[in-house]
């Protein structure tokens, strides 16, 4: 089930030259976007309301939980999320997604496959991507286009995400 968490914050992005290739990159994100937020829907509805008993939830979507709030707990998400949020005026937020029902091995260890995106109207826009461990305490940097995977310590020092915003 792909897990989806709004956060409350958002950021412009300036305009680039329409290619057949950014056409179709937006695609897959829209729809993946629609994909995580039908499946938030559907979790939101069959959550038990209050006075109800809760149901039992799985050991893995206990897990996958357990992953997203370590990813929403970074500094680094929690600035973004308020940065977008801010800068549109409320009309973009920050999402935390899964990016792929597959999980990724990593040093034997089944790690969940996430994405930080900025939600507008329009598209989705992915900022970063993330493997996390199902426990949370392993959160590693996705470099996509190597396939390399970064420490946080690394990808702090390397990436400055911070100065993303303030740079925006």
């Amino acid at each position: 089930m792909a897990a989806i968490v709004l956060l409350s914050h958002a950021t412009i992005m300036s305009p680039r030259a329409s290619s057949s290739k950014t056409t179709i990159i937006a695609g897959i994100l829209a729809g993946l976007l629609a994909a995580g937020l039908v499946a938030f829907y559907l979790h939101q509805q069959s959550a038990p309301h209050a006075g109800n008993t809760p149901a039992a939830s799985s050991p893995a979507q206990e897990q996958n939980a357990r992953a997203v709030d370590a990813l929403m707990a970074l500094p680094e998400i929690k600035a973004w999320s308020a940065h977008i949020e801010k800068a549109t005026g409320g009309r973009a937020h920050g999402a935390v997604m899964e990016t792929s029902p597959e999980t990724r091995l990593v040093d034997g260890v089944a790690c969940y496959q996430l994405s930080f995106f900025e939600n507008t109207p329009d598209a989705a826009h992915r900022w970063e991507s993330f493997v996390v461990s199902p426990d949370g305490k392993r959160i590693l940097v996705d470099d996509i286009v190597t396939g390399d995977l970064l420490s946080l310590e690394q990808w702090r020092k390397d990436n400055a995400p911070m100065q993303r915003i303030a740079t925006q």
